[in-house]
């Protein structure tokens, strides 16, 4: 009977310690994960405020760099407004020479025609054809031609009378003349001039095709008791503006 009691003793006493060692062994496991928990938290926490003050600094790189450009994109825009007032000014002022100079171009030409027409000391008297100049207009192989006649001397009465036009040049190898009718009107035979100082006549022409002009000749048949015809010739290349 005794020996029956004491073995239980023995199994009740080896059931607690058991019990001891599973607590112990759940507290130290509890314990680990507490700490493995709390080591986590804290590394993560470390890392999310490097991130943080990363994040902060890239915020603040960004919005300089924006201030940045926007202080650039505002320079750019006074610098092309600058520059485009600046082209408009020198266009401005480019305009303005250019029509100056075409000025100043236009009132030589007057005084040089006005000296033609008081001529020279030498100059004889008389009806004279002063110039013949001739462009090109706006049609194929057309020009405007400008005949200026003048009269020296001192007039007491107008002159009157015609001019006739003739065009000497090349065409299929051969030299050939034509006449103002044959050049673009053929109502158009001679001009007639009437004037006591000076007179412009104007008149347009239209080359037929071949034909290479190499010289102008005027011949002027004036009116009246006395009146003598004269003739002048240009070449074709002196006459082109």
């Amino acid at each position: 009977m005794p020996h029956k009691s004491s073995h239980v003793i023995v199994k009740s006493h080896q059931h607690r310690k058991r019990q001891i060692a599973l607590a112990l062994l759940l507290v130290a496991a509890l314990l680990a994960m507490w700490l493995s928990y709390e080591y986590g938290r804290r590394q993560a926490g470390y890392d999310s405020m490097a991130a943080a003050r990363q994040q902060e600094g890239l915020r603040q790189t960004i919005q300089a760099l924006e201030e940045k450009n926007q202080a650039l994109g505002s320079q750019i825009a006074i610098l092309q407004q600058a520059s485009e007032v600046d082209r408009h000014a020198y266009k401005e002022v480019e305009q303005t020479l250019k029509t100056l100079q075409d000025e100043i171009l236009e009132m030589r030409e007057e005084v040089k025609f006005y000296r033609g027409i008081v001529g020279p000391a030498d100059v004889n008297s008389g009806l004279q054809i002063q110039s013949f100049m001739a462009r090109e207009n706006d049609q194929d192989n057309g020009y405007h031609f400008r005949l200026i006649m003048v009269q020296y001397g001192r007039q007491t009465r107008a002159v009157r009378g015609n001019v006739r036009i003739t065009l000497v040049g090349i065409q299929d190898g051969a030299q050939k003349s034509l006449l103002l009718k044959e050049l673009g009107d053929p109502r158009r035979t001679q001009l007639k001039f009437r004037f006591k100082y000076f007179q412009e006549l104007n008149g347009d022409i239209v080359l037929p095709e071949g034909f290479v002009p190499i010289q102008v000749v005027l011949n002027i048949v004036p009116q009246g008791k006395g009146a003598k015809p004269s003739e002048k010739t240009f070449n074709w290349s002196d006459v082109i503006s």
